[in-house]
């Protein structure tokens, strides 16, 4: 997403602009919700994606008990999306001549005046620029800051997004139109709407996003990592290869301590899979004529919702360096400027949320945010909420 954005913002202001996937196949078809937020939706409209048929908006947030009875409530209006509908709105605005499947990045050479990029398979690209929009994972920034590793928070995700015609009655009638917490201790479950699959917003052809945040050491999360057929992976298992009995681990669990609405979106999820929580930041974003965007550049935990927004927000600001100075040396070093600072709030704040989970409480700060974030309305009024980051300016 953060490479797209890039080209789109990019080809506005007249530079040519080539994308290069590791995977040989489209990025379609997957299923993950993203909560919008008013940066996300400016990002859209300004790089000339748009925000067509968006999503899915909700009028409220409640919050359950382990009785299904609503314990509170707050009204606020949100478009919930999926990572299938971004990324079709800005694939459209990539000339496909520009957008090349199958090119996994090897390393880049800089000789102070522009870049020569090598791929797999021989092929080698020169350019003013390379920017690495290339996720958590980034191997650009594994080459040129090696140093910046993420570190485990300690938690991690079980998720799914159930068909909507799976789903009873009664869990379409009490939790399918609402943005929704529960929280047990240490844990965090939150669901709401999506689009179903080809952003398909018809009644009874949507999706549920299900959402629920586990605590497991780090010992615990390796023995997580073995997959199906024994072969241990470094920092999660592909959604095909989770081990039986770890989903049916997960079942019991559930079983046993959720609202029957939320029970009823475990127990209709087609594929569960797990997604364990890294961040880091970043004292730099630029390594000569290299520039890291979203989160490649810095990674926060996901409960804001706030990573496509995050990498807009980073691929619009080096656009507008880019547009604003002669010397290309000069503009990045305004975009580092301007947005390593605020990628690395984001990250600080994502950690004071994650505070509700209760690991790693190092100082009384975070303490005080535990406790605060252990009532209802409190987390509704932190999670996933728009214009966080006016508090920081």
């Amino acid at each position: 997403m953060s490479g797209l954005f890039t080209a789109a913002f990019l080809r506005q202001i007249g530079w040519e602009c080539d994308v290069y996937e590791r995977s040989g196949v489209e990025l379609v078809g997957r299923g993950a919700g993203i909560t919008t937020h008013p940066e996300l939706l400016a990002a859209l409209e300004a790089s000339g994606a748009g925000t067509r048929d968006l999503g899915i908006e909700v009028e409220k947030r409640i919050a359950l008990d382990r009785n299904g009875r609503i314990t509170d409530e707050r009204p606020l209006r949100q478009i919930l999306t999926s990572w299938d509908r971004l990324q079709r709105l800005l694939r459209e605005t990539i000339d496909p001549a520009h957008y090349h499947l199958g090119w996994a990045f090897e390393r880049v050479e800089q000789d102070g005046h522009g870049v020569r990029v090598h791929f797999n398979g021989g092929r080698i690209e020169n350019a003013d620029i390379l920017v690495g929009g290339d996720g958590i994972r980034s191997t650009v920034r594994g080459q040129v800051a090696p140093e910046l590793q993420p570190a485990y928070a300690g938690y991690y995700i079980w998720r799914g997004a159930p068909n909507e015609a799976d789903l009873s009655p009664k869990t379409l009638k009490e939790i399918f139109p609402y943005f929704c917490f529960y929280l047990p201790p240490r844990q965090e479950v939150i669901t709401y709407p999506i689009s179903g699959f080809n952003n398909d917003l018809r009644p009874g052809h949507r999706r549920y996003n299900f959402i629920w945040y586990r605590v497991a050491d780090a010992a615990k999360l390796r023995e997580m990592n073995v997959d199906e057929n024994g072969h241990q992976h470094e920092f999660s298992v592909p959604p095909p290869l989770i081990r039986k009995d770890l989903v049916d681990e997960m079942y019991a669990d559930a079983r046993d301590i959720m609202p029957d609405a939320m029970l009823d979106c475990v127990m209709t999820m087609k594929q569960p899979f797990i997604t364990p929580i890294y961040d880091f930041t970043a004292p730099n974003i630029v390594f000569g004529r290299v520039a890291m965007v979203g989160d490649a550049a810095a990674n926060a935990r996901p409960h804001m919702g706030f990573g496509v927004a995050k990498a807009g927000g980073d691929a619009h600001a080096l656009a507008n360096a880019l547009r604003d100075h002669d010397d290309i040396d000069t503009a990045l070093k305004a975009y580092n400027a301007e947005r390593q600072p605020i990628g690395n709030t984001i990250v600080m704040h994502s950690r004071k949320l994650g505070t509700h989970m209760g690991v790693n409480l190092r100082t009384e700060e975070d303490r005080r945010m535990h406790e605060l974030l252990q009532d209802d309305g409190a987390m509704m009024d932190w999670i996933a909420v728009p214009n966080f980051l006016d508090a920081y300016r």
